[in-house]
């Protein structure tokens, strides 16, 4: 049998088959009950190869495995002789949670199957940047094409995926929910909202914004989908479920997050913009701390696009731009905090999960770092805010200027050439670069109080 090895360890662990009342199991744990608790032996369990944590909850005694959990169920029942049970659900305990641990599990369910997506395309995305900046490959070359295609595909369709996973995460039907979805980035929706004379739907104007690569619109069309749907499967016939439940969702859903999410966010980001525009004029090194802290969150959210236009009307006006600079250091962060966590860590899959993101964070891709470890821990994710925040109050009282826009993470280098004083202008930038990187790794590698159980823990019982 396929998981032999680990059914035994776990066994012997555990004070044997004899130890075992009963077994059941969820989506990531093993469930077992014991006659004796004092047989069992913690440190022996989380050491065996495949457990990646374990938890108590009463008389429960939960060995976390992850998703191939029912697999190992199905043998650790022959080998045992115990009877099957039916697959339970997480227990009201695991459910008393504050909003904002509601929010971050909503955002570890959706985004941990895609994190193995994420960091692929991540790295490659890097990679390109790479060859790129040293005219190893050219943009117009097909094979540039084909490559940035395939690293870039996951995050122009990300309402999709983001779709399917949340979908699931509410107990939607994953594909209805990944087809709402899909509806934000088909390209004749895309025209529609953004040509000349808005596109209207009974009568009322579709506000443009760009979907492909956003978060939220997926989010909440799944939720929406999930709420749907269980209420048209109680209210129509079974006979005619098949067809007309999706249609009813789709018929509701669809109109509800294209006008209700495009005008929310438009407004949000109009009024961010407001906001830095504002705070710079006030103070620069005011505008570094508060927006190169919340950066990074406002790219989560598919906000930095209402700021973009600020950006370049600078770039335009004088040939520089003097606020991204404040920005710059918030990739360093995240790949600063998530690098600490990998070299705390004793957990051999968060070590290279950590080590892996914070490679594509350095390169400026910070998805992975911050889907994958940051934000479920909370603590990494505040602590890479809070040390950008720091570069970025420098480079506001610095005054760092990027000539190049488009580039992030270590190549925001390339960026600071281009000024009359440059030495002066490169210097502070790759120091706050530096800082932003540093500050981040220290505040999370000091001060985060790592626990791989902990964090095993909570990635488990979110999926």
């Amino acid at each position: 049998m396929k998981y032999q090895k680990m059914i035994d360890s776990i066994l012997e662990s555990i004070g044997g088959k004899d130890n075992i009342v009963s077994a059941t199991h969820c989506f990531t744990r093993l469930r077992l009950e014991f006659k004796d608790s004092s047989l069992v032996d913690d440190g022996k369990v989380r050491g065996i190869s495949g457990v990646t944590g374990i938890n108590r909850r009463g008389k429960e005694y939960q060995i976390i495995i992850g998703t191939e959990v029912g697999n190992v169920y199905d043998e650790f029942i022959q080998v045992t002789s115990l009877a099957s049970q039916p697959t339970v659900q997480v227990d009201e305990g695991d459910q008393k949670e504050s909003v904002f641990d509601k929010i971050t599990g909503v955002i570890i369910g959706t985004f941990i199957p895609l994190i193995g997506l994420i960091a692929a395309c991540g790295i490659l995305k890097g990679l390109l940047t790479i060859l790129t900046q040293f005219d190893l490959i050219t943009t117009e070359s097909g094979t540039y094409t084909v490559l940035y295609s395939t690293a870039n595909v996951i995050y122009y369709f990300f309402p999709v995926f983001v779709g399917f996973t949340a979908g699931k995460k509410f107990g939607a039907t994953p594909y209805l929910s990944a087809l709402v979805g899909a509806v934000l980035v088909y390209p004749m929706m895309v025209e529609a909202v953004g040509a000349e004379g808005a596109a209207t739907f009974i009568g009322i104007p579709l506000s443009f914004i760009n979907y492909s690569s956003t978060v939220l619109p997926a989010i909440f069309a799944a939720w929406l989908v999930a709420v749907l749907e269980k209420f048209f499967k109680k209210t129509i016939p079974h006979v005619l479920q098949m067809v007309f439940v999706p249609f009813c969702v789709l018929i509701i859903a669809v109109p509800v997050v294209v006008l209700g999410a495009g005008p929310l966010i438009t407004s949000v980001s109009d009024g961010i913009s407001i906001a830095l525009d504002w705070i710079y004029g006030v103070s620069p090194v005011l505008t570094g701390i508060i927006f190169g802290g919340l950066w990074q969150l406002i790219v989560l959210f598919g906000l930095a696009w209402g700021i973009t236009p600020i950006l370049i009307n600078y770039l335009v006006q004088y040939g520089y731009d003097p606020i991204y600079g404040m920005f710059a250091p918030a990739s360093m962060g995240q790949a600063g905090a998530v690098l600490a966590v990998a070299l705390r860590s004793k957990n051999k899959e968060v070590k290279s999960l950590g080590f892996s993101t914070g490679l594509t964070g350095l390169l400026g891709v910070t998805e992975p770092a911050m889907y994958g470890i940051n934000i479920p821990a909370k603590k990494p994710f505040i602590f890479a805010s809070i040390g950008s925040a720091f570069a970025g109050g420098i480079a506001g009282l610095m005054g760092v200027k990027v000539y190049a826009p488009g580039l992030s993470g270590v190549f925001n280098v390339f960026g600071y050439f281009g000024s009359d004083d440059v030495q002066s202008n490169v210097f502070w930038g790759v120091a706050c670069l530096f800082i932003g990187f540093i500050a981040s790794f220290l505040l999370t590698y000091f001060f985060c109080n790592w626990d791989d159980d902990k964090f095993a823990n909570k990635i488990a019982g979110n999926q």
